[in-house]
């Protein structure tokens, strides 16, 4: 036990597992203990100039803003990503940042999710892989990394209160295994818990999640930290072990040293946490060299970035662009860049937008909006593209998502505004070619790309992402990007869209592992696919064994550029189980990026691991290896397998299938009186209390929508916002707070004289 402990009371230990600010931990100066300094976010730093909040809804300090996690993985690189952490990490260490909260590493489980943007991949292990070289990068510059939202954390409607009902098999093979491959590979400093239920218990309250896998199977040794305002039970957090409770908040100490003197929780138990906090303030404040950040070399990269995260989806031909056609810029986003709502947002060093790229062109015919962001239709806006389009030979459509993909909110579809896809239709029909640039962080139905001859998805694609798309559609770049995750025909062709469900408490993930490409072949543009202006063939595949095992400890092949153009290929290898394993078709299980000259060859080599032929056994609770047949692929995407090798494995007779049993009603609703009136407690959402048994919580959920209504994302997040998370962004104390709910379930006068009063003076312990 850190001995720092022992010159703190046993009230200021209590103080310790909460913060002390909004993005600070409490610091004792005369104990040594120090404290920690967090900030968002996955894309860039977020470091706040005035008032803090975790949305995204103030002005912060300007940062190099990289492509979308969403983007990021579309590279298939490590070394890349490892190298954007390593630039994230030294300008959080130029900002006096301790840790920076990113990656996030959630599982696409369906495009609906407003935050997908956010996340790598539908893919358990390219997601895994990817969050374990970013996390690597940052904390190779003496920042710690903290690896979110832990977990099944796959929908924004309802974060807050719903309850994520997954099967274990599912849990284990779909929605863990990222953290996983991502902790016991990186060691990240955190972990930050999700806001929701897993199973019925929060996942911040949840000792067989942060305890007995997490630490226990795992080895994490860093803290764990709660979302912000992500916390239901402190004193039951603390049990399960949750170190450190964001942000401020005023009663937690209160509720802590009630816990102990009246037995239901043990100050062992509290000093676990905190030693585990210091232990962490001391590795991040110790002595360490001086880190120069240099801004203008990391905007240069994040261009690079942009330039191989892009994927090109369709090509007659017509891609690479010849300088000497006369060509027309239409789109209101190739003026106006899209990011990301909520957290993640970053205030970027430096944006050009591609209008300022492509108008410095000699044969730039010229620039028409074309359409509003809004989603309005606007007839004017539409008759001037169209009479720009007369006079160039060839239109680039700048087009994308421009609501819904923010925190706090899901899409309600994935298509694109209507008056986007009247804007393509109508270009159509002049008959000049047309290559569409496409923006969003997750995926979208593209029926209207028929008819187009070419599109290029760029991808929320950071602050460097015009400059790269310029580069490509010109040729001076070769596309290399590959789909992270699947594009369906149609939204209801995923297995997971009839589960996901816009029921804000009930979240049933009865698809089981049947996510993404797991579940869809067939796909408009599947898991990934990616095309290039050159071709690649792939050739004699081969396994290599070392001291007689039976299990491959790697599978080789020939890679050739056929093509006139240098470029890079993102090879997957990818494993087909024996039938008795019960698992999907495919699953990937590694990856190579290689570059290659016109006409040049490789032999690349693709190790196997630990997750490469593994199934978790219920009955066991342990992972096996089934008996039997495994093929073994190799290919351009998850439908385009150009090469097939055969592994026999021992191992159990067989896998029981992921089952996940349907949650009854009663365990979604909320506690209510005889009259329907909703029983106010730190628990209720706020949405709820519009049916409080309390005029006043009726009247103040009506204000605060109202006052949110033109932010989606402020106001989705305010819908299921807890009492407890109000009251403790309204750092009120423990007499306040309970006051707060007194007057929410009809007690206005108790409230009111609690609030008034206020709290009462407390020695130390």
């Amino acid at each position: 036990m850190n001995g720092k402990i022992k010159k703190l009371s046993l009230r200021q230990k209590a103080q310790l597992v909460s913060g002390k600010s909004f993005w600070q931990t409490q610091e004792y100066t005369d104990a040594g203990v120090k404290s920690i300094t967090f900030s968002d976010g996955p894309s860039g730093l977020r470091v706040q100039n005035g008032k803090s909040d975790s949305m995204g809804l103030n002005a912060s300090k300007a940062s190099t803003c990289f492509p979308a996690h969403s983007a990021l993985a579309c590279s298939f690189n490590t070394e890349l990503v490892n190298k954007v952490g390593f630039a994230l990490g030294e300008e959080a260490a130029h900002f006096g940042v301790s840790v920076l909260l990113a990656p996030a590493i959630n599982i696409k489980r369906n495009p609906l999710n407003g935050r997908n943007f956010e996340y790598f991949s539908e893919d358990p292990y390219l997601s895994g892989v990817m969050g374990r070289e970013y996390i690597s990068g940052v904390q190779s510059q003496g920042v710690g990394a903290c690896v979110k939202h832990f977990a099944a954390n796959n929908k924004e409607l309802g974060r807050t209160v719903y309850d994520s009902a997954v099967d274990m098999r599912t849990l284990r093979e779909i929605y863990l295994t990222a953290f996983e491959i991502a902790v016991k590979c990186a060691r990240p400093a955190a972990v930050m818990t999700a806001y929701n239920r897993l199973n019925g218990v929060y996942c911040n309250e949840n000792k067989w999640l942060l305890s007995d896998v997490l630490r226990g199977e795992w080895g994490h040794e860093g803290i764990v930290v709660s979302d912000w305002g992500g916390t239901s039970n402190r004193v039951a957090g603390i049990k399960a072990g949750a170190d450190l409770e964001m942000p401020f908040c005023k009663f937690s100490a209160d509720e802590i040293l009630d816990a102990i003197k009246n037995g239901e929780l043990t100050e062992e138990e509290l000093d676990s946490c905190a030693h585990r906090i210091i232990n962490l303030s001391d590795k991040l404040n110790g002595e360490k060299p001086t880190v120069q950040c240099d801004f203008d070399k990391n905007a240069s990269f994040a261009e690079r970035c942009a330039e191989e995260c892009a994927v090109l989806l369709k090509n007659d031909g017509i891609l690479p662009l010849n300088k000497n056609v006369k060509f027309a810029l239409i789109g209101d986003i190739a003026q106006n860049a899209v990011q990301g709502g909520g957290s993640s947002k970053v205030n970027p060093t430096r944006v050009t937008t591609l209008l300022q790229c492509f108008e410095r062109e000699e044969n730039f015919a010229g620039y028409a909006r074309g359409y509003n962001q809004n989603g309005k239709n606007s007839a004017f806006l539409l008759k001037k593209a169209l009479k720009l389009a007369k006079n160039a030979d060839i239109i680039v459509c700048a087009v994308g998502v421009t609501s819904g993909e923010a925190e706090g909110v899901d899409r309600e579809n994935i298509r694109l505004d209507e008056n986007q896809i009247e804007l393509l239709n109508a270009l159509k029909k002049t008959g000049k070619r047309i290559v569409a640039v496409l923006s969003c962080g997750g995926a979208v139905e593209t029926d209207w790309d028929e008819g187009l001859n070419a599109l290029l998805l760029a991808g929320l694609n950071g602050q460097g992402g015009a400059k790269a798309v310029k580069r490509l559609i010109f040729g001076e770049i070769c596309p290399s990007g590959k789909l992270a995750e699947t594009f369906p025909h149609k939204l209801e062709d995923l297995p997971s869209t009839q589960y996901f469900t816009n029921n804000a408490y009930a979240c049933e993930y009865k698809e089981g592992m049947r996510v993404g490409y797991r579940g869809l072949t067939g796909a408009k543009y599947p898991f990934g696919f990616g095309l290039s202006y050159t071709q690649f063939g792939y050739s004699d595949i081969q396994f290599g064994y070392s001291n007689f095992s039976k299990t491959p400890d790697f599978v080789s092949f020939s890679l050739k550029n056929e093509g006139n153009f240098d470029g890079a290929e993102a090879a997957q290898l990818y494993i087909e189980f024996p039938e008795n394993a019960n698992s999907p078709k495919l699953q990937l299980k590694g990856f190579a990026k290689v570059f290659l000259k016109a006409g040049e060859s490789a032999t690349v080599k693709i190790p196997f691991d630990e997750y490469s032929f593994r199934s978790f056994d219920v009955k066991s609770g342990k992972w096996v290896t089934a008996r039997g047949l495994y093929k073994i692929y190799i290919g351009a995407s998850s439908e385009d397998l150009r090469l097939c090798g055969e592994v026999e494995l021992d191992g159990v007779d067989g896998v029981a299938p992921a089952e996940c049993e349907s949650v009854s009603a009663e365990e979604y609703q909320i506690a209510r009186n005889e009259k329907g009136r909703v029983i106010a407690n730190f628990g209720a959402p706020f949405s709820e209390l519009r049916n409080s048994r309390g005029a006043l919580g009726r009247l103040a959920a009506r204000i605060a929508f109202a006052a949110t209504k033109r932010n989606p994302t402020a106001n989705g997040t305010m819908r299921y916002v807890t009492l407890r998370t109000a009251a403790q962004f309204a750092k009120f104390g423990k007499v306040r707070a309970s006051g707060l709910v007194d007057i929410f379930d009809g007690k206005p006068l108790r409230g009111i004289g609690k609030i008034i009063r206020g709290e009462k003076k407390i020695k130390d312990e």
